[in-house]
């Protein structure tokens, strides 16, 4: 399975009990999504490169979390798009290295757009996720 896949699941358990994000269709693809009966959070693969201050053979995944709003009025998208920015904030906070989020266009949508970035060693079956003060080394 793939990172992004990973980030997935994960999204789609932990909110199933957050008010907010658990409106939210989660889905990791790289197409475009044409159709959009419900508001989602998009996750797409950005980058991946090495990570010098990470232990050797780590690598930096690049991700990008686009939360789309699925109404066309633009008014009613932006109050609940920063409903659900504020939720994102504070669940991947603690969590996750984030940027901070920005309003982008989705086509004929408004949305949100959160970097994330997750150190990840090929050893792992699944990734170590890093917040900015949480060790760089696995616990043994």
């Amino acid at each position: 399975m793939s990172l992004r896949k990973d980030i997935e699941a994960l999204f789609r358990e932990d909110w199933a009990e957050d008010p907010i994000l658990s409106q939210l269709r989660v889905i990791a693809t790289e197409r475009e999504l044409d159709q959009l009966a419900q508001d989602t959070a998009l996750i797409r693969l950005k980058g991946l490169r090495r990570e010098p201050t990470a232990p050797l053979r780590a690598k930096r995944v690049e991700l990008l979390l686009t939360i789309i709003s699925a109404r066309t009025d633009l008014d009613r998208a932006g109050d609940d798009l920063e409903e659900y920015m504020n939720a994102a904030e504070d669940y991947l906070g603690p969590r996750f290295m984030h940027d901070a989020p920005s309003i982008v266009g989705y086509n004929d949508r408004l949305a949100i757009d959160i970097p994330l970035y997750i150190t990840t060693t090929p050893a792992e079956v699944s990734p170590m996720f890093l917040a900015a003060d949480t060790p760089t080394e696995p616990e043994e």
